[in-house]
């Protein structure tokens, strides 16, 4: 949470693959949804266009960052409810038609526990429908610390043959790949802080200075960071 607070105010210059997952998840909802939760609002990117495909539902947007959710607040003002709330425990008792997340995902510490919990917040014939990072997600990056022996201080995103789906309900995933280019590794690194995506595992041991620059000469006339995106619904029939 401590990263996406410090970078609330600056988020959004650094969101462009961000902005585009976010366009391709609202496009995949349809109906007349009345109740829509979001989790991990964020800067309100997907809440703008739920807000503008959706304009007769009640929306509550959440995120755990108070820093991020006032910057939602700010964008959509008094067209949604706001809270502060880890997505993976949705602390309401009311039931949505719509559960929407957009690159929140990956930051769960549970996500099995979390899809369920979720499930049960759905009304009857509600979806759950979210966009996550795969776990072919910076991939060459990954690849050149693995060559050099260096430890990554990237998550590890879940691959989509593994989902971790909970029973009772209908589901689906298809994965899409969105690039990002970049002049050089350092570019990438800079995004990441921006984002404030920039937060290793526990007990992650950074690379040394040197060993750092080392690999990044690799990527000095050039880097491609690949996005494998999870889009996923899950219905309560």
């Amino acid at each position: 949470m401590k990263g996406f607070d410090a970078q609330a105010g600056v988020y959004n210059s650094a969101a462009l693959v961000q902005a585009e997952v976010a366009q391709r998840l609202a496009a995949r909802l349809s109906g007349n949804p009345k109740k829509i939760l979001e989790i991990g609002c964020g800067t309100g990117l997907l809440s703008e266009l739920l807000a503008a495909r959706f304009p007769g539902a009640e929306m509550l947007l959440t995120d755990i960052s108070p820093k991020m959710l006032a910057q939602a607040q700010a964008r959509l003002g008094q067209g949604a409810t706001y809270r502060v709330m880890d997505g993976q425990w949705p602390e309401t008792p009311e039931k949505f038609d719509v559960i929407a997340s957009s690159l929140a995902f990956q930051w769960f510490d549970d996500l099995p526990g979390a899809l369920a919990r979720l499930g049960g917040s759905l009304a009857p014939g509600g979806v759950l429908a979210f966009a996550t990072l795969g776990a072919k997600s910076f991939a060459q990056w990954r690849q050149a610390h693995e060559e050099m022996n260096l430890p990554c201080g990237l998550r590890d995103y879940v691959a989509a043959e593994n989902f971790p789906w909970p029973a009772g309900y209908n589901c689906r995933l298809e994965a899409e790949i969105i690039e990002e280019a970049h002049p050089n590794g350092h570019s990438f690194i800079r995004g990441m802080k921006t984002l404030g995506a920039a937060v290793s595992p526990a007990g992650h041991k950074p690379v040394g200075a040197g060993k750092f620059r080392a690999l990044l000469t690799r990527f000095s006339s050039g880097f491609t960071a690949q996005y494998e995106i999870l889009f996923g619904e899950l219905r309560r029939s």
